[in-house]
């Protein structure tokens, strides 16, 4: 009798480490040992198209003459810059504002002095070598701020696909290093995930109240296009083992 009991522990014994063991192994196969990594890449395509952020600013006491005067001014700017073979789809207004100002007083009071209106616009050159000739002639026919200068190429898409391409070659090769140091073996790529390739501007030219005497002084504006950098950044995990 006491074999009997011994031989039916040990079968029982048996039994449960049978039945634990493919547990485990599945819960291994769920919940992978992983190693996670960020690849970059930069790669470089000449721009082929200028956005300049052009306004008119004024002011005076009366508010008509205030909005009467950038009517004029601004008139002007998009008369001239049409002059260059700029068309008007290519002109385009993303602010107007129009507000009061006001002064304090030796006595803490305010008090409306005058009336401020700018006008701004948008003027997206396509032949870089004007990219110069428009910022003179916007300066020279009444606008008095430059806001932005930015450069950008109208087709991206194999730039960003080169960055992205190289961001994964990136992110294998140091998961290759770091696989090698831990000792484990990169078995396959569980997940990616990326952020858009975006081009980053060349740069950004700022010209605020230039005078039309003050612009005829200095002469032509050299511009130089360059290059744009589009940037690829992938976040990838790899399960090892």
């Amino acid at each position: 009798m006491k074999r009997m009991a011994f031989g039916a522990l040990a079968c029982t014994a048996a039994l449960a480490l049978t039945l634990v063991l493919p547990a485990h192994t599945a819960a291994a196969e769920a919940y992978p040992s992983t190693l996670s990594i960020s690849g970059t890449s930069v790669t470089h395509v000449a721009p082929d198209t200028a956005a300049v952020t052009v306004g008119v600013i004024t002011e005076a006491k009366d508010a008509a003459k205030a909005h009467a005067d950038n009517v004029a001014l601004a008139a002007r700017v998009h008369s001239a810059v049409k002059a260059l073979g700029i068309a008007d789809r290519d002109i385009q207004t993303v602010r107007y504002d129009f507000s009061q100002r006001y002064d304090t007083r030796d006595n803490g009071r305010t008090e409306l002095v005058g009336y401020t209106v700018q006008n701004t616009v948008v003027i997206t050159v396509h032949d870089l070598s004007k990219v110069g000739r428009v910022i003179d002639t916007a300066l020279g026919s009444g606008a008095n701020r430059i806001d932005s200068l930015e450069f950008t190429a109208s087709d991206l898409v194999a730039a960003k696909n080169t960055a992205l391409a190289g961001a994964m070659k990136d992110a294998r090769a140091k998961a290759d290093a770091l696989a090698a140091a831990a000792g484990v073996r990169i078995v396959r790529v569980a997940s990616i995930s990326s952020a858009d390739a975006s081009p980053q501007p060349y740069n950004d030219v700022r010209y605020m109240a230039m005078t039309k005497e003050a612009a005829a002084d200095i002469g032509t504006t050299p511009i130089a296009a360059g290059q744009l950098a589009v940037e690829g950044v992938v976040n990838v995990t790899y399960v090892i083992e």
